[in-house]
Order: structure tokens, then sequence, then C-alpha cells
């Protein structure tokens, strides 16, 4: 069993969106009933998104049945029109494989992560999504079944319990403007300028939220690290 992470280049609308927005980074959540993205990028960039809304639901042959905007994000939800002519997703999962959310998509490219469970099951997802274009490999691991349950084990509703939306959504978008990026790409002063609080405000709610979710994490850092003891 292998967790195959891809990268990918092709025509399908998602990857054209990217294609068209470059510098715009975007996540893609599905359940075969609708499709959510998170746009994230420059307000400007994040505007022309927004403004190309109409042309992605004539893409997809779809609808948007919710559309938030929060700054320098966006977030979208449309009813699913997936099939194996215009999603990989479809395309992973006609090849008897297990693919991972979310779907990033940057600088044209799409990367998905999917697990195989046999050898010829990802030879034959590698040919059919070499088929509709670029495709790479950047990364493979090999695993037991047993570990397999340790990829969906973390309940989101655990991991974040006690982050107020605020600190979340300060939070979201402070990590995907790379202010934890080493080095960082963003300051905290450009964003406390963003969402007009001054730069102690802002810092509070970032190490609010960065606290609650490393407290969260403790009893799975314990069972990953079999050494972990605490320190009285």
């Amino acid at each position: 069993m292998d967790e195959v992470a891809f990268s990918l280049r092709n025509n399908y609308p998602f990857c054209s969106v990217s294609e068209k927005f470059p510098e715009v980074t975007f996540y893609r959540w599905c359940n075969s009933s609708l499709d959510y993205l998170e746009f994230y990028g420059k307000n400007g960039d994040i505007d022309r998104v927004q403004t190309f809304i109409p042309e992605i639901v004539n893409m997809l042959n779809s609808k948007a049945v919710y559309q938030s905007r929060n700054g320098s994000r966006l977030t979208i939800m449309f009813t699913c029109k997936c099939s194996i002519d215009n999603s990989t997703i479809r395309i992973a999962e006609s090849n008897n494989c297990l693919w991972q959310a979310p779907v990033e998509y940057k600088n044209g490219r799409e990367s998905i992560n999917v697990i195989t469970l046999k050898d010829q099951y990802l030879k034959s997802l590698y040919e059919d999504f070499a088929k509709i274009g670029e495709t790479e490999i950047v990364k493979k691991n090999s695993f037991t079944p047993d570990s397999l349950r340790d990829t969906y084990t973390i309940s989101i509703s655990s991991l974040f319990k006690g982050v107020t939306k605020k600190q979340m959504e300060y939070f979201t978008e402070a990590l995907y403007l790379g202010y934890y990026s080493i080095p960082k790409k963003t300051t905290l002063k450009d964003l406390a300028n963003r969402n007009n609080l001054s730069e102690s405000t802002m810092e509070e709610h970032l190490n609010k939220a960065k606290t609650k979710i490393l407290f969260s994490l403790k009893p799975y850092l314990s069972m990953f690290n079999k050494e972990y003891f605490e320190v009285s």
C-alpha cells in the first residue's frame, strides 16, 4: 500500500482556473454532491477570481450555491458535476485509489495525494493522468494497512475545539499568506492592517489560535512519538 503525491498540469476546469490566476492558491474538497473551494491571494487577484465565478460555473456546467468573501480569502460552493472527463479525483476513484482532501491548485498545477492499494492501480492511474496532461510523481511512501486509519483519525471538531471564528480566520490567513514560512512572506503589521487591527491584537489572536491547536494535537503527538513523556 502506497501514499503517492502527484503534480499535474492539464486542461481540466480547476487546473485551467489556476492557469488563469497563477498567483492565487486554492483548495478543493468534493463529496460527489458539492465542490467546496477556498481561494487565497492578494485582494486584487481575489477580486478578479470573484468576477470570474460565472465562467467557472459554465466550465463545470454547474451552479454556485454559496459564496463568502473575507478580505484575501474567497470561499465558493458549487453543485458537483464531476466525472472522469473533467475531474482528476474521479479518475483516481475509477482506478480504485483513495484521494486525500484537499486538492491544491497553484501556478497552473494541481497537487493531489492518493492512496493506492496495488502497484497495478498506481500504474493505471499514472497512465490515465498522463493522457490528459503533464504528470509527475513527487513523493511515494509505502505503509502497512494498519496505518491507513492514521490518515483519517484526527477529528476536525476536536482539533479546533475552543478556537473562535475570528482566531481561525486570522490564523488561516496568516498561514496561507506566509507569516509562518521561513523566511516570512508577510509581516504582523501587514496582517493587522488587512483586518483593521492593532499589531498587538492581531498577535494575541494568532497566539491563542496556535496554542489551542497545539494543545489539541498533544495526544496525537504522544501516539506518534512512543518515547514521549510529560514533564511535570
